[in-house]
């Protein structure tokens, strides 16, 4: 078996009894068979071990990755090395031994690096399938998420624009009560001199009697 399939199901079958510890754990808790603190104690644990496992499945997970490059890339070096051969086979440039010989060998290779390169890739998905995401990228969304900071930055423009448009209908009552001021002072003046011209008239009625 290969190195990488053996740390493969080795951390599955870790990451599964860990499952199943935590889950018996709970259903302890949920029963009412053991205190919040007991389970407390046992579920740190718990999950201690499982973030360990998921750690190094991502470490497992990166390797894959690299390895999946390196069979491709091996895969097109043997497919090169076969078809030059076939070439040189056709064309008689090689013996048949020699042909036979070489052509053998490049097929066993390549059957075993496409097969192995399949279960890489299988591998690499479950791997990528059960990792999952870190309780600190779940908060960021959900305080990205969340209303109330949205509400604050609604309700602020609202304010400033009520404020601007009390200021404008302010500005526009007070205009009309100035108008009958202006007016009422002009007026005065008129209103003074009328007797002032029957005084005066009077009194030259009385010097011509």
């Amino acid at each position: 078996m290969v190195s990488w399939e053996q740390s493969f199901n080795r951390l599955n079958e870790e990451y599964e009894v860990a499952k199943k510890k935590k889950q018996a754990l709970d259903n302890l808790l949920n029963t009412g068979r053991i205190s919040p603190t007991t389970y407390e104690m046992f579920n740190k644990e718990i999950d201690e071990t499982i973030a360990e496992i998921e750690r190094q499945q991502k470490a497992l997970l990166d390797r894959m990755k690299t390895k999946m490059a390196d069979l491709e890339q091996h895969i097109n070096m043997l497919e090169m090395l076969y078809a030059k051969f076939e070439i040189q086979h056709v064309t008689g440039e090689i013996e048949e031994e020699i042909y036979q010989r070489e052509t053998s060998l490049l097929s066993t290779g390549l059957e075993t690096a496409r097969q192995e390169l399949e279960a890489v890739k299988d591998a690499v998905n479950q791997l990528s399938a059960g990792i999952e995401v870190p309780s600190s990228e779940v908060n960021v969304e959900q305080e990205i998420d969340t209303p109330p900071p949205e509400d604050a930055e609604i309700s602020a423009p609202e304010t400033q624009t009520f404020e601007t448009e009390t200021q404008v209908v302010e500005i526009n009552t007070a205009e009309p009560s100035e108008i009958p001021q202006d007016q009422n002072q002009e007026v005065l003046p008129n209103t003074e001199e009328e007797p002032h011209s029957i005084e005066v008239a009077a009194e030259g009625e009385q010097q011509e009697a």
